[in-house]
């Protein structure tokens, strides 16, 4: 499971509780795997709330980084189109999947791994330019 701590925070608030509700989505989808059996409707229903959440969010902070000339804006915008596209298609696995736990596992996995990485080499590079 994901804990927030200091070390994610980028220096702007907003940022920050959107991060940690990215985090609580993640987490959700991990207690779901902790069941014996995975409901595909409320799976579905993460996974599509997770998505239209991080596009949101994305979205706004590309126009912070944009707004405070983060020299990381480029490979922020790039790593957010990732994420998506990786969303999307693991989506369309669950969907057609007759083993929808699997497909769940790895990417549940897949975003632990990817928001600790992100949010850690890019997000937090906001710290310098945030008053600058």
């Amino acid at each position: 499971m994901l804990e927030w701590k200091s070390d994610y925070e980028t220096g702007v608030p907003e940022l920050d509780a959107q991060h940690r509700v990215l985090f609580d989505n993640i987490n959700r989808i991990g207690k779901l795997l902790d069941k014996p059996e995975i409901v595909r409707s409320e799976a579905a229903c993460m996974l599509e709330a997770l998505e239209r959440y991080a596009a949101q969010h994305f979205s706004g902070e590309e126009a912070c980084m944009a707004r405070f000339r983060c020299p990381a804006h480029a490979r922020n915008k790039k790593e957010h189109e990732m994420f998506l596209h990786i969303l999307k298609i693991a989506r369309g696995e669950f969907e057609s999947a007759s083993v929808p736990k699997r497909v769940l596992e790895r990417l549940h996995e897949n975003m632990v791994w990817w928001i600790n990485d992100h949010i850690l080499k890019v997000d937090v590079k906001l710290r310098d330019c945030v008053g600058t």
